[in-house]
């Protein structure tokens, strides 16, 4: 456009043509004044006065003036700024007057129109300043209200801060809380575990002292043991010595009493041995009561020394049951079926023992009968010993009157003859048997022998012949007990050997205790009798070193297996007095008749077939005399039989007696363990509630500082939405503000642009005058200026306003990430602690479900406690009744060992009755001879006068 005026100018040089481009110069003067209005940055500087050569350059360079342009618009400038404010009511006059360079001026040549319109022009920018000046006013205005309601907005959000802040303070107090809560929980937790090391540790120092004390218990009891098995060695040893003693004692007796008997004074002697038997049984009976008590003391200390050990066996299963306890609970119901089997098994125990005391009841009811049969076949035997008896005496009366002097000689010399022969088998016996003993010694010696430092005792009992005391059947026993004795255990015959002495006693036979392998020659002896209180004295025999002569009395085993006693043999066999004398008689007679023979007066001589019948009689006769009838040697069978059916129901008696003192302790052991378990059960019980409780009170705190959390986090949150919707309300309502203020803004500028562009629309009028455009130029350019230096006010003022914004809206974006931070670890702490809280009440309900399992649990076991009670009850009342029961076979026992005595006493009675009888015979026999010698009736008579006898002790000894 300023190359179009410039155009203009040189094509020209008319008056009209320099008012067209005043008026196109107006125009884009106008324009860029507008310019300058609208731009903000406004790179041109004012208009009014003259420029500095750069800034004239740069002015020209951007309007595009050059040449006389420049020249023109340089002469513009400085009219303008020596006319000044051209709307100020100047002329043309006037402004050629102010002008400089009137000739090159253009505001000198505006025409008044153009002036007129400049003054429309400037009234109408004046109203646009007014406008300008009120919109300012309002925009300071609302500017304070904005900043007032910012103010009150940074109040409101240092409130909520406030609010915010200490809500934070509470969540770390909480936290604090929170965390102590939890260090005691851990306090707790070590608290327990130091609590059950320490438990661990005890439990550990008490078994520690209970092994330490079984262990001192068992060694005290194994010395203690070893000390009464050296001191019963050591007096078995002096009792064998002194047996030995008295065996040579009684022996010395026996051939004394021999050597006495033979005088005829067997009486006396009886009489003596009887008070001397009476004597050794009172001195057996000083030396086993004494053993007895030991025993007994031993019995008492061995029970104590099992006790403590029950005892520290308790305390082991107490220790056992304890960890059981800690460790699950099967073990208790392990244990609870174990009393139940246990439970069982008494039961079971006591229908055996009461299954065998009716055995032993059944048993004893059967001997009582046999002992009643047994009573009376002894009787009816002795009626019958009797009548044999009386019938061989009267056939020896006969056989004596028909016998001859003779023949007399020759049943002499044929009993001599027999009585070698007797001889020479006894001497064979007695060297097979050396020979077998001897075997047997090498056979003990070699099985005993890698047990040479053991000292082992067996008692084993030699059953004795109740009757008559036979050495064969002592030979018997003794040799089964001697090759029983090596087969069994060491320690069954230890126990069986204590056994046996402590029933010597109760029974009617008393063991021998046979030593084996003590260092001497390992040969068993036995030294088999009975109790001289119960049986009265018999013979003893001992296998290995006993001197009298058993070939003798071999000779007159019966067919039927019975041997005769010493009495009976020497009754039998023994030569009297008499028999002597009629010996010498006939020997005298015989060699009478070898001279010359003459038959004496009363007798007669037989032919030799009547004198070797005569024999035969006289043979079976003395057979007869010398033979026991079978009917007693059964009876005396069957009484060694029940005497040893006797033995053994005592032996089992005694092994009842044991089972039930067993089972006793065994219920007395089930009933503490139960007791103490029911205090166990009571006592963890009691803690498992103390703890409950404690955790219940535990859980309940948690849970009321989980509420209170909850509540806290709930009413931030609220706290901070509240602050977050006051916070986006005010973002908006800033945001609304800024809108309208730019709408304000570009409203303002379509206003401005309306203006310019009615003001293009009319007619523009340049002044006519050079003072005239020159003064409007200048107040174009005051305007201008004005203009210039208002938008660079508002220009700044926007700009801080805008960054005011910018920076409130950074921070507010920044204070909502760090709130909404702030509450992401508030809302993840929480969650934290709700797991937690939730794990605790995981926790809390599976102890209560522990809780409802051990009450269950505690309710079944005190339900079996109760019928375990029940149990007991059933058993001590069945005790009871075995008690009685067990009293009832004791008065059973005690009257059939009174019945066997009585028998026993019976059986001695006939025995004497049967010495009687044959010593009555022997002195019939001998007075017949001396009747059958005597020459006259004088003498006859004078022999039966010496025979009136009033008592049978008044007979002599044979």
């Amino acid at each position: 456009m300023f190359g179009c005026v410039r155009k203009g100018t040189s094509e020209g040089a008319g008056r009209d043509g320099q008012r067209e481009q005043c008026v196109l110069l107006v125009e884009k003067t106008k324009k860029i004044t507008d310019c300058l209005t609208a731009n903000v940055q406004g790179s041109c500087a004012a208009y009014k006065g003259p420029l500095p050569l750069d800034q004239e350059r740069a002015l020209n360079r951007e309007l595009g003036l050059h040449g006389a342009a420049v020249r023109k618009y340089r002469a513009f400038r400085a009219c303008a700024g020596a006319v000044g404010d051209p709307g100020s009511g100047c002329s043309r006059a006037r402004l050629q007057q102010r002008c400089p360079s009137p000739g090159l001026c253009l505001l000198c040549l505006i025409p008044d129109a153009l002036l007129q319109r400049v003054a429309e022009l400037e009234k109408v920018n004046a109203e646009f300043l007014r406008t300008k000046q009120q919109l300012e006013q309002e925009f300071n205005q609302k500017r304070a209200k904005f900043k007032e309601l910012y103010l009150a907005k940074e109040e409101d959000l240092k409130r909520q801060n406030a609010v915010l802040q200490a809500a934070q303070d509470d969540l770390g107090q909480l936290r604090t809380q929170l965390m102590e809560a939890h260090a005691e929980m851990e306090n707790i937790k070590a608290i327990a575990t130091v609590s059950e090391t320490t438990k661990q540790e005890a439990i550990d120092e008490v078994k520690r002292q209970w092994q330490e004390e079984v262990a001192s218990l068992q060694a005290i009891m194994k010395e203690t043991v070893r000390d009464y098995e050296l001191q019963y060695h050591h007096r078995m040893e002096q009792e064998r010595a002194q047996w030995s003693q008295y065996r040579e004692n009684v022996e010395r007796e026996i051939a004394d009493l021999r050597r006495r008997l033979s005088e005829g004074q067997e009486e006396e002697n009886l009489e003596n041995e009887m008070k001397k038997a009476q004597e050794d049984a009172e001195k057996l009976r000083s030396v086993v009561m004494p053993m007895e008590k030991e025993i007994a003391a031993l019995k008492e200390k061995l029970a104590e020394a099992e006790e403590k050990i029950k005892a520290a066996s308790e305390v082991k299963e107490l220790n056992h049951y304890l960890e059981a306890e800690k460790s699950c609970r099967t073990d208790l119901e392990m244990y609870v079926a174990v009393l139940n089997t246990q439970k069982s098994v008494l039961q079971e125990d006591a229908e055996k023992l009461r299954k065998e005391l009716h055995e032993v009841c059944h048993l004893l009811e059967q001997e009582r009968q046999q002992h009643n049969q047994l009573k009376h076949t002894w009787q009816k035997a002795n009626d019958q010993f009797l009548e044999s008896q009386r019938l061989l005496m009267r056939d020896m009366q006969r056989m004596e009157i028909v016998l001859t002097s003779e023949q007399l000689r020759q049943v002499e010399e044929l009993k001599k003859k027999d009585q070698e022969e007797d001889d020479q088998q006894r001497l064979s016996k007695r060297k097979e048997e050396k020979q077998k003993d001897s075997d047997d010694e090498t056979k003990a010696s070699c099985s005993l022998a890698p047990e040479e430092t053991l000292t082992q005792l067996s008692n084993e009992e030699v059953h004795v012949n109740s009757t008559h005391g036979s050495v064969h059947s002592l030979d018997a026993d003794l040799l089964l007990s001697s090759g029983e004795s090596f087969n069994k255990p060491d320690t069954d015959m230890f126990k069986d050997g204590l056994r046996r002495a402590q029933s010597t006693d109760s029974l009617g036979t008393s063991g021998s205790l046979q030593c084996k392998a003590l260092g001497y020659n390992n040969k068993a002896k036995s030294a088999g009798n009975l109790d001289e209180s119960d049986f009265g004295p018999l013979v003893g025999a001992d296998s290995a070193s006993e001197n009298f002569d058993t070939a003798s009395l071999g000779s007159l085993q019966m067919p039927s297996g019975f041997m005769l006693t010493k009495d009976q043999e020497k009754a039998i066999k023994a030569m009297t007095p008499e028999q002597e004398e009629t010996a010498s008689l006939l020997s005298s007679v015989t060699q009478g008749v070898e001279s010359a023979y003459v038959s004496p007066s009363g007798y007669r001589l037989v032919s030799e077939t009547e004198w070797n019948l005569l024999q035969k009689e006289v043979q079976n006769a003395g057979n007869k005399l010398g033979r026991r009838c079978d009917m007693c040697s059964n009876y005396e069978k069957q009484l060694q039989g029940i005497q040893i059916q006797e033995a053994e129901t005592r032996d089992q008696v005694k092994k009842l007696q044991v089972m039930l003192r067993q089972a006793n302790d065994q219920l007395e052991k089930t009933m503490k363990d139960k007791q103490e378990l029911e205090d166990y059960m009571k006592q963890s019980a009691e803690d498992s509630s103390n703890q409950i409780s404690l955790l219940m009170a535990k859980c309940q705190k948690s849970e009321n500082f989980l509420s209170e959390l909850q509540q806290a986090f709930l009413q931030a949150k609220r706290s901070v939405q509240e602050q977050m919707a006051v916070l986006t309300q005010s973002r908006e309502q800033v945001s609304e503000e800024l809108v309208r203020l730019q709408k304000d803004n570009e409203s303002l500028q379509g206003k401005h642009s309306l203006h310019v562009s009615l003001q293009q629309a009319e007619d523009f009028i340049l002044p006519e005058g050079a003072e005239e455009l020159r003064e409007l130029i200048l107040k174009y350019r005051e305007d201008i200026i004005s203009v210039r230096t208002a938008a660079d006010h508002l220009e700044e003022k926007l700009k801080a306003e805008i960054l005011f914004l910018k920076e409130q809206i950074q921070a507010e974006q920044y204070l909502k990430e760090n709130i909404e931070e702030t509450l992401q670890l508030e809302i993840e702490n929480c969650k934290e602690e709700i797991a937690s809280i939730s794990s605790l009440k995981a926790e809390l309900e599976r102890i209560k479900a522990e809780k409802e399992q051990l009450e269950s649990s505690s309710q079944e076991n005190l339900q079996q406690l109760e019928s375990l009670q029940e149990a007991k009850n059933a058993l001590e009342e069945q005790l009871k009744k075995e008690t009685a029961a067990k009293a009832n076979l004791e008065q059973l026992v005690f009257e059939e060992k009174n019945k066997a005595q009585r028998l026993q006493t019976e059986l001695d009675v006939s025995e004497q009755v049967q010495r009687d009888f044959v010593k009555l015979s022997q002195t019939l026999q001998v007075q017949l001879e001396r009747i059958r010698q005597a020459d006259s009736l004088e003498r006859i008579r004078a022999i039966l006068n010496d025979t009136k006898l009033t008592d049978i002790n008044q007979l002599p000894e044979t």
